[in-house]
């Protein structure tokens, strides 16, 4: 049979001449939307490992794992700014690793305060990648003896296929504003991002195939989230919008979480560690919607989010997509008050 290779063929060319990866927590790998994201964050360091699963309902299940590591650097010798500096590293593995996609991105930022409310950040990122087919689980029409299948027969099918190493250079700027609260109890206050950032500027060859040559489409990406406290009360509310645009195809995701704050960080001795719970979810339109929950305490984050599958790949999975997780770490604690950082409130 050749459908273990076809299905890798059909995935394989979605991911090259339609769409980059995507998670449906974006906002928790911030590096994979927008490079001018590197070091912009609440403290020093920061941490995320994710997982995520997809179309296991209907087939070999396709599996993403990505780290995420980055910092904020010359924060005490730059008055009016800092860099940042960060790594990232996906792995895609379709089927029992039958194709994979490997890519190392390395994230350059510079980070200026314009005023004590707004901040501006470019950045520059560049990335090593490979894609790879392993055909040693496929099984053919010519290994069918008749009463079963006989992987000692030969399959009779010519192999043009060859793993593809490829560099790649991305960039983008990214504008964040905020307020702190009025007052230590009042907490109302509020922070926004937005930012613009182009993927492939140079359109790297990537094709398996060592015949035809498919470069990959550069992509847009535009996204928004901001951060807004309710005034006098223990509840925020985090609304997010992200679009691609690459090639042919185009992606259109929101998503809002409402976030309570089940303790408050004392804000001088920092003895009790602040300890927060979000609910909401995220829509993919004409594709997903994803009900997600997101739990803080102190410096470490831990995000679930399911996705329910809304395309018309519904009639074969009966709705299931799959499930994505995520694990942040933030050093210092990026809720103590005046602690081990300049990024203020407008990069909460």
């Amino acid at each position: 049979m050749k459908k273990l290779i076809l299905i890798s063929s059909c995935i394989f060319s979605f991911a090259i001449q339609a769409q980059d990866i995507h998670f449906t927590m974006w906002d928790a790998v911030p590096i994979t939307t927008n490079p001018a994201s590197t070091g912009v964050f609440r403290g020093d360091h920061r941490a995320v490992i994710n997982y995520r699963n997809q179309w296991s309902s209907v087939g070999k299940p396709y599996n993403t794992y990505s780290f995420m590591g980055d910092a904020g650097i010359l924060k005490n010798k730059w008055q009016n700014g800092f860099m940042g500096v960060g790594i990232n590293v996906y792995k895609d593995n379709a089927g029992q690793n039958d194709f994979g996609a490997t890519k190392v991105s390395l994230g350059l930022s510079n980070i200026v305060f314009l005023d004590d409310k707004n901040s501006a950040s470019v950045g520059l990122m560049g990335s090593w990648g490979q894609n790879a087919l392993n055909t040693s689980n496929a099984e053919w029409d010519a290994q069918f003896n008749g009463q079963n299948f006989d992987p000692t027969l030969s399959s009779n099918e010519p192999f043009n296929y060859e793993n593809k190493s490829y560099f790649d250079f991305s960039a983008g700027v990214l504008w964040a504003y905020g307020t702190g609260s009025k007052t230590l109890s009042s907490q109302d206050e509020f922070s926004m991002k937005a930012g613009l950032a182009f993927y492939h500027v140079t359109r790297p060859q990537g094709s398996i195939s060592a015949i035809e040559k498919d470069k990959l489409y550069s992509r847009w990406a535009f996204h928004a989230d901001a951060y807004i406290g309710i005034s006098n009360s223990k509840f925020a509310v985090k609304p997010k919008f992200l679009t691609y645009i690459q090639g042919p195809s185009r992606q259109f995701a929101l998503g809002t979480l409402l976030r309570y704050m089940i303790k408050e960080e004392s804000k001088y001795t920092g003895f009790f560690t602040e300890m927060a719970i979000s609910f909401g979810g995220y829509y993919r339109v004409g594709d997903a919607f994803a009900p997600s929950v997101e739990f803080e305490i102190g410096g470490l984050a831990l995000g679930v989010a399911y996705d329910m599958n809304l395309s018309g790949l519904s009639v074969a999975t009966n709705g299931n997509g799959g499930p994505e997780v995520f694990i942040k770490f933030v050093s210092p604690n990026p809720f103590t008050y005046g602690k081990g950082t300049k990024s203020s409130a407008r990069f909460n």
